[in-house]
């Protein structure tokens, strides 16, 4: 007598199959997860501070002698310290025909300085690495060095502080000059 055995492996087939291409498409979805997410996790932080920025038509100084001159006065009033390289002043002035002028100003130059007055010999100056902007610090300039034009007593400039790696206005301010 001889009994032969049927196999049935209809049903063991299809799950198996079904299982892996399961696991495969989770082990895939884990990837390409991965993958994004760690494109988007390496962020820059934006810095935080506040500034006050003062221009004059006719600055007097008791320090530079007799005479008057325009002058920009920016203090920062808080926040973090910045790496000035990190940073660009972006103004927006309207002419006497209306048009909107924009202007940025990055990083200062022997003949288009902005600076913060330091002991003898220690002048720190915007835009170059390594010089950074503390709380209390005042940076001093020219209205045409930072905002490409020579602006009339009584006129109104819209100045952004703009942190570049981001492209972040992180202060802003309509300034009266005076």
């Amino acid at each position: 007598m001889s009994r032969s055995f049927r196999e049935n492996e209809s049903g063991v087939s299809p799950v198996i199959g079904v299982m892996l291409m399961l696991v495969v498409t989770i082990i895939i979805a884990a990837v390409v997860s991965a993958f994004a997410g760690g494109l988007t996790d390496s962020s820059t932080d934006v810095p935080v501070a506040t500034f006050e920025f003062k221009v004059y038509k006719q600055f007097i100084s008791a320090s530079h002698g007799p005479g008057a001159s325009d002058r920009v006065v920016a203090i920062m009033k808080s926040g973090e310290a910045i790496d000035t390289q990190h940073l660009k002043i972006v103004s927006y002035y309207e002419d006497d025909d209306g048009t909107i002028v924009s202007h940025e100003f990055t990083e200062s130059q022997p003949d288009a300085l902005f600076f913060a007055k330091g002991s003898l010999g220690t002048d720190t100056y915007f835009g170059k690495p390594g010089t950074y902007w503390h709380t209390g610090d005042k940076f001093f300039g020219l209205p045409g060095v930072l905002f490409g034009v020579t602006p009339d007593r009584g006129d109104t400039i819209e100045i952004n502080v703009v942190h570049k790696p981001t492209n972040t206005v992180i202060w802003s301010a309509e300034v009266t000059v005076i």
